[in-house]
């Protein structure tokens, strides 16, 4: 019987439950001969089932030889009534390692692909491994020379060039891979045989956070941040996470390029965690480097006090203006100031000067020091913040008088004086007497009297120094 006359007798036995197919493709591979023909198909239509004596899968409960899915090739391996080994063959380290503790993960994380004469397994686009060979259980007309132990049994394997029948391309296969990507047991969906190789590793590094500021003298704190990765083996770019020390949220990106802005309210790092996504739907972190972390040193906005500078405002030293004088940024200002006399009296100003520094006036005349502080507020981009400044002066005295039971007075007041050494005015020593008659007739009169008694006292003197010559 030919060749083409096996597989019209085959396709008749299968049933239309195991073939349904998206084209009209064949694949069979001969006992006796080991030559096969194959079929390239889409992945969402059902597996033409080999019958050959070369399958491992070769149970014929769950569908069929091979399987359509990773659950039924699971079924299978469970199944009592499929040969014995399948479970022995699959669990070899060297050919795939699907051990029992695994079964629910291939059954449910398993995905289609394909692999192809040159040697490659395919996974949505992605070359997942490479170089491979194919075991099954005959030499195929001595086509599959090595030859493989597992357990008590010998089995073949060979490149997929060689063992492929000559119009086969390409058969699909299921494919398992760890949670970093790295595929690890391949198995061919017709017949269930083995398929290892040179496994493609993805790899993703984040080499870079770059950070830059845009206005660094009024924004100080103000950081933009972008970054730099390599992917490699089928690693792409899923997203990137940056994470600030300083108790804010983390910020999400799925570009290297995207700016993310943050502004620092105190000392803090900025992390960016990188992932990739790799085949078998899973997520990978990227190898994090010391340049993917950065130390923002805060900066606190300036807003200073510098001084507080008394001026003079008369000739008596007793008139004085206190003025705030400031030093801050240039998105900072002022908003009022606490001025406090002597630690006791405080009063919130407001009035600027032309120059726009507040100032308060005061006057003092007791000749005496005192202390003006001022709490100055500032309004910033971080809030209200304060600083202080204070100032000392001694005021002019001003003259009271010191006449006794005239303290107080004005110097130059009438009752200031003495009538006497000690003696104020206003005592009654300081009160003449009264004088009585006192018109202009008395004044003649009193004035010739004066004169006679001047008169008379001066002869009598004359006379008496006369008469002490002539003795």
């Amino acid at each position: 019987m030919s060749i083409i006359s096996k597989l019209s007798e085959r396709f008749a036995r299968i049933s239309t439950k195991k073939l349904v197919m998206s084209g009209v493709f064949t694949f069979a591979l001969a006992g006796s001969i080991g030559l096969g023909l194959a079929t390239r198909q889409s992945l969402s239509a059902a597996i033409i089932r080999d019958d050959a004596v070369n399958s491992i899968d070769n149970c014929q409960a769950n569908g069929g030889v091979g399987a359509a899915d990773a659950k039924e090739l699971i079924a299978d391996i469970k199944d009592p009534s499929c040969n014995k080994d399948i479970a022995t063959i699959y669990a070899d380290p060297r050919v795939g390692g699907l051990t029992a503790d695994k079964y629910t993960q291939f059954a449910n994380q398993a995905v289609q692909g394909e692999t192809n004469r040159n040697g490659d397994v395919i996974v949505q686009g992605q070359t997942v491994m490479t170089g491979v060979v194919s075991m099954g259980r005959t030499t195929l007309g001595g086509r599959q020379t090595n030859q493989i132990k597992i357990g008590n049994t010998t089995y073949y394997y060979s490149s997929n060039a060689a063992s492929f029948a000559a119009t086969t391309k390409t058969i699909p296969v299921m494919v398992f891979f760890d949670d970093q990507g790295v595929a690890q047991t391949v198995i061919m969906n017709p017949c269930g045989n083995v398929v290892w190789g040179k496994k493609v590793t993805p790899t993703a590094v984040c080499n870079t956070l770059n950070k830059t500021q845009k206005d660094k003298d009024n924004k100080p704190n103000d950081w933009t941040f972008t970054t730099d990765a390599t992917f490699g083996g089928n690693a792409k770019l899923s997203k990137l996470v940056y994470h600030f020390s300083d108790g804010t949220p983390d910020v999400t990106t799925t570009s290297l390029t995207t700016e993310v802005n943050h502004t620092f309210a105190k000392d803090g790092d900025v992390t960016v965690t990188v992932y990739a996504s790799v085949p078998g739907g899973h997520e990978i972190k990227a190898v994090a480097v010391e340049k993917c972390t950065f130390h923002v040193k805060h900066v606190s906005p300036k807003a200073v006090c510098t001084a507080l500078t008394p001026g003079v405002l008369d000739d008596k030293n007793q008139k004085f203006r206190f003025t705030v004088k400031v030093s801050m940024d240039k998105n900072v200002s002022v908003k009022n100031a606490d001025f406090t006399v002597d630690a006791t009296s405080t009063t919130t100003e407001t009035t600027k000067d032309g120059q726009g520094n507040i100032y308060k006036d005061y006057t003092f005349s007791d000749g005496k020091k005192h202390t003006v502080s001022a709490l100055v507020r500032f309004t910033t981009v971080e809030g209200e913040k304060t600083d202080k400044c204070q100032a000392d002066v001694t005021s002019g005295k001003t003259p009271v008088c010191t006449v006794p039971g005239h303290e107080g007075e004005a110097p130059n007041s009438p009752t200031c004086g003495f009538c006497l050494p000690n003696v104020p005015i206003g005592r009654p020593e300081c009160t003449p007497p009264e004088l009585v008659h006192t018109g202009p007739g008395n004044i003649v009169g009193l004035f010739t009297g004066t004169s006679v008694l001047g008169a008379a006292g001066h002869y009598l003197y004359g006379k008496r120094r006369a008469g002490r010559r002539a003795e």
